[in-house]
């Protein structure tokens, strides 16, 4: 515009050869001004981007510009494209685009023409080792997962105040402690397939327990029964599936003062957690860990370890006893003088249920001691003489004298469990009571009832100390 004013009014040129002119002289201004830039920033950039590289620039350039045909015919479209820009030497950008293009045509024939390379056999092995690689990565199976929608993920993110990881490495030192062996990591990830507030545990990639939360909601546990009813969603604790309410945070002081126990989702989680690694317990000890657990106790216990691995029991037998002891909930941590126990019984006999009894009763206070009632009393389920009778003729050595039916036809597995389900519904407490049973009918008297009740404790007379006193609650008949 200031060109077209200058001409007109100071000038006198008429108004079309004014336009024709200055329009002109503004294009060619603009281009000698941005031209050098354009220079400048695009030697700029090369010079960035070949920081990294230890080649010549020219091999460079010719290699990622001028080898490559798409980059060719992109530069001819360009310096064609310019012939329409008025004032510009058409013939000259019409030359630099044909050129451009046949060098494009060239370079793509010659491209075609040449055979493709062998891999040397350094890169083929470099191939298959990544290949192998991956698959690895596909097989490998993590011990313990924990899977959450995505609405959970803020229980993980510990930018956005999460507590679930810092409870979960808590829970894991704890266990560590109290079963008697390293826990191994959970790993946590999200998985959008399933519901935004569910959850799924699973053990070496078989799920072995799910439930769902209800968002900010609290889970309000009704420990005994008869406690005043609440507003909420009734629910079942997934831990030990007593009856359960999720309540707004705003009525937690309500729940609390009417008897409640009042927890948070990053408790339920921890717990359920917590009771699904105590119950798969006997799975994670691998014989790897209990390779571990024994290498360490041959620093302190050299002469016991000697006696035993290999020279009375193999690893494996003596880690079958192991996992038979987490199976029943017992804890190992005591190792030495477990091992010690299965040392001596086994210089007479390796069965399996001698090796199991013998190492109970070795660490029979730390066995009885979590079973204890508030006052300090073990309360025990006691055995009808006929039903234990019963019990010894099914397990007799002989064959001919084995009865596993009881007396009118019925099962003594089914008439276990059906005595026992108003016993222990009935009892109530702090503490559940435990079946006392004599060994070494014991130990099978706990693998009939393990699927039906998980945490019954089955003990017998020689596995509780003198001065333990019992307090009977019911005898099942």
């Amino acid at each position: 515009m200031a060109g077209l004013l200058i001409g007109t009014l100071q000038q006198g040129i008429a108004l079309g050869e004014a336009v024709r002119t200055y329009t002109i002289l503004t294009v060619g201004d603009g281009l000698v001004t941005m031209i050098p830039s354009l220079l400048v920033s695009v030697a700029g950039g090369i010079t960035l981007t070949r920081a990294n590289s230890a080649g010549l620039l020219g091999g460079e350039i010719r290699e990622q510009l001028l080898a490559r045909p798409a980059t060719l015919y992109l530069a001819a479209v360009v310096s064609a494209a310019m012939c329409l820009i008025p004032g510009l030497p058409k013939i000259a950008f019409l030359l630099v685009a044909g050129t451009l293009y046949f060098s494009a045509r060239r370079v793509a024939r010659s491209a075609a023409s040449v055979p493709t390379a062998e891999p040397t056999p350094a890169e083929k092995k470099k191939a298959e080792l990544a290949h192998s690689a991956d698959l690895t990565g596909l097989l490998r199976l993590e011990a313990l997962t924990l899977e959450i929608g995505f609405q959970l993920i803020p229980l993980v993110d510990e930018k956005q105040g999460g507590q679930l990881l810092h409870k979960v490495r808590n829970l894991r030192r704890h266990l560590s402690a109290e079963l008697g062996f390293l826990v191994p990591p959970v790993h946590i990830s999200d998985n959008l397939r399933l519901k935004p507030r569910e959850y799924v545990f699973s053990l070496r990639g078989i799920e072995i327990g799910r439930w769902q939360t209800e968002g900010t909601q609290l889970l309000a546990v009704a420990g005994e029964t008869g406690l005043r009813p609440l507003p909420g969603k009734e629910a079942r604790e997934p831990a030990f599936g007593v009856p359960a309410i999720w309540i707004p945070p705003g009525l937690e002081e309500q729940a609390m003062a009417a008897g409640y126990a009042v927890v948070d989702p990053v408790t339920v989680i921890t717990t359920h957690l917590g009771e699904l690694i105590r119950g798969h317990a006997a799975e994670l000890l691998g014989r790897a860990e209990a390779k571990r657990l024994m290498d360490t106790l041959n620093e302190s216990h050299p002469k016991l370890m000697e006696e035993l691995v290999p020279k009375i029991l193999t690893l494996g037998e003596a880690g079958r006893v192991l996992e038979q002891l987490l199976r029943e909930r017992v804890s190992i941590r005591d190792l030495g003088s477990i091992l010690e126990a299965i040392l001596e019984t086994a210089q007479v006999s390796k069965n399996i249920v001698g090796l199991v009894e013998a190492a109970r009763q070795a660490v029979s206070r730390r066995l009885v001691q979590p079973l204890l009632g508030p006052d300090g009393q073990l309360p025990v389920l006691l055995l009808s003489p006929e039903l234990e009778d019963e019990i010894l003729a099914a397990l007799t050595p002989d064959p001919a004298q084995r009865r596993l039916t009881a007396s009118g036809g019925v099962p003594i597995v089914r008439r276990l469990a059906d005595s026992l389900k108003p016993l222990i519904a009935s009892a109530g407490g702090a503490a559940s009571p435990v079946l006392l049973c004599p060994s070494p009918a014991r130990y099978h008297v706990r693998r009939w009832l393990e699927q039906i009740y998980p945490r019954l404790a089955v003990v017998s007379a020689s596995e509780i100390p003198a001065e333990v006193r019992l307090r009977p609650v019911g005898t099942v008949s």
